[in-house]
């Protein structure tokens, strides 16, 4: 029986200068006492630095609003007042997503390009006006979701002429439909992960991405950038789960049927993903769904070295037999994630250590220098024992050691923390950031040497202590993602430059030694000097040829997917102070 639904929840805005919401409980090192000393340790700091608030909201001056009369005119009463916002704290909550480099620009005030209006449309036919407002005025349009990009690819561009209008989209937010029989849901763009997980919990059914942004990102925000999740080993990528979809253009609205299937030319959903705004401006989505598991159960494995673990990973997907989720940490992103976890008791730190003990004593593995895989597994309780009973046989003989499922709570309550640990860090002088690629099997490896190589010479070309770790937590048959989370102690006066030099490093290294510039955090503005190298020089041809063709002004999210000559010059452009 088919079940209609509506989620009607408001924007969350986000701190302008860290993750989530100022009511969000963030980052709390009393409750994870580990953390600090861990990287004050790994970093060689001999002092506790002094906590550097960001900038306060008063103390910054965003660039001048150019004048967008013109498309508040043409716009005429197409939105209610309450829906068009130029007030100054409106213009920067819309500046930017989350990339270390915004948050960077963001905790100094350094905000050199800001929208001049922000508009909150409640309908696919006001979001057309918009469109047609904007392509009639020459006013460039960014769609925005939940504003947790951390690619670059929500950034204002830098230098416009012409007035940027940023289209917040998460008053489109209803469930107009949900087919249990034919396992589909269709609903807007602007949902958030968690109203459209609780719709879809409420007839038994899940949509199964988790990515790390969930809480706070929308659904047309993980098509746009072709995000992945937490569980992508069971459910697949957001690419996998699109059945159809509909695109306001400047040339009008382009719908893809929701069919299982269509010989009808090329795929428009496919088109759409991945296409970072640059098209138009997606409205609604139906998507795949399945039953909702009766049970999720994560387990913990030890291995000796990273090699043993992706041997692992390989063998689990050879046999089909691979559950939802296979996360295996590299040893420094082994040793952070047992410093991130909260104080144990007594009782479970005296059963810890006695655990260690008898792996160091009885097993190859060093817990003290070993890589954590997390595996997780659905179902009914006979399901998963199944399925945990043969994928532990050929972890084990890859050199695994099974830990049970002491990992699972401190997993499933601090999953979405992570991102918090940035704004932590930040505070403390640190930098911290994240890029991830992916590759076949054959080169994995190899991939990841050469990464960890670029990192730490690039950080002895500028005189820095680096840490680097890795993470594996997407596979596929023919290969496997390699997740890369770095930082080191910035210096106040270079802080900037090095960042970019790191960065640089860790980006060529990706295409270089036969990865993707990126997996699944897009392209935007943090990436795109390498986007030629990947799909190649006619590749960017059929994109540029693709926008010409539904937006010859130029007015969608321009700057995005789009390389000039000189790129690199672009991307290493020093932010100037307010």
């Amino acid at each position: 029986m088919a079940v209609a639904g509506v989620q009607n929840r408001g924007p969350i805005f986000h701190k302008l200068a860290g993750w989530g919401p100022e009511s969000a409980k963030g980052f709390d090192p009393e409750k994870r006492p580990f953390i600090w000393p861990f990287l004050k340790k790994e970093l060689g700091l001999t002092e506790d630095p002094k906590v550097v608030p960001p900038v306060p909201m008063d103390e910054i001056s965003p660039p001048p609003q150019k004048n967008w009369g013109a498309f508040r005119d043409s716009l005429g009463s197409s939105l209610r007042s309450d829906q068009v916002q130029d007030d100054k704290l409106a213009r920067l909550l819309h500046a930017h997503g989350k990339s270390f480099r915004d948050l960077w620009k963001a905790r100094r005030g350094r905000f050199d390009a800001v929208p001049d209006v922000v508009v909150f449309p409640e309908s696919e036919n006001e979001v057309a006006a918009i469109v047609d407002a904007a392509a009639k005025t020459g006013t460039v349009l960014i769609p925005f979701g939940g504003g947790t990009n951390v690619a670059g690819c929500l950034d204002t561009p830098l230098g416009e002429a012409r007035p940027v209008a940023v289209v917040n989209l998460t008053r489109l937010n209803r469930v107009f439909h949900i087919d249990p029989e034919s396992r589909l849901v269709r609903c807007e763009a602007g949902i958030y992960g968690p109203a459209l997980e609780e719709a879809l919990g409420e007839v038994g059914m899940t949509l199964g991405h988790f990515p790390d942004s969930f809480l706070y990102s929308t659904v047309g925000g993980w098509v746009a950038t072709r995000s992945s999740g937490m569980l992508s080993d069971g459910y697949g990528n957001l690419e996998d789960m699109v059945v159809g979809l509909h695109l306001v253009t400047a040339r009008g609205v382009m719908r893809a049927r929701p069919v299982p299937k269509s010989a009808a030319g090329i795929n428009l959903n496919h088109l759409c993903c991945g296409s970072e705004g640059t098209l138009g401006i997606i409205t609604e989505v139906t998507l795949r769904i399945r039953p909702a598991p009766v049970k999720r159960v994560y387990r913990g494995t030890l291995f000796p070295d990273f090699s043993s673990g992706i041997r692992a990973i390989k063998s689990v997907v050879d046999s089909g037999e691979v559950p939802v989720m296979m996360r295996l940490n590299d040893p420094f992103k082994t040793a952070l994630s047992f410093a991130f976890k909260e104080k144990p008791d007594g009782v479970k730190k005296l059963a810890a250590d006695i655990m260690k003990a008898g792996i160091n004593r009885f097993t190859n593995v060093d817990t003290s220098n070993c890589c954590l895989m997390l595996t997780g597994y659905e179902g009914d309780k006979a399901d998963i024992r199944r399925q945990t009973r043969r994928v532990n046989r050929l972890l084990g003989k890859a050199g695994g050691v099974d830990i049970g499922t002491g990992v699972s709570a401190s997993f499933d309550k601090s999953k979405f923390d992570f991102p918090h640990l940035r704004d932590f860090a930040m505070d403390r002088g640190l930098v911290g950031d994240i890029s991830e690629t992916a590759t076949h099997w054959g080169n994995v490896e190899n991939l990841y040497e050469k990464c960890r190589e670029a990192l730490f010479s690039a950080g002895e070309r500028i005189g820095k202590r680096m840490v680097a770790g890795c993470h594996v937590s997407h596979s596929y048959d023919t290969g496997c993602s390699l997740y890369f989370t770095f930082g080191w102690a910035e210096d106040a006066e270079r802080g900037f430059e090095d960042y970019l030099e790191i960065k640089s490093a860790l980006q060529s290294a990706f295409v270089e030694h036969g990865g993707t510039l990126s997996h699944h955090h897009a392209v935007g503005t943090d990436h795109l000097p390498w986007l030629m190298e990947d799909v190649s020089p006619v590749g960017v041809e059929a994109m540029r040829a693709l926008k010409a063709g539904l937006d010859a002004e130029r007015i969608m999210n321009p700057g995005k997917l789009d390389p000039v000559d000189d790129q690199i010059a672009v991307w290493r452009q020093f932010p100037k102070a307010s």
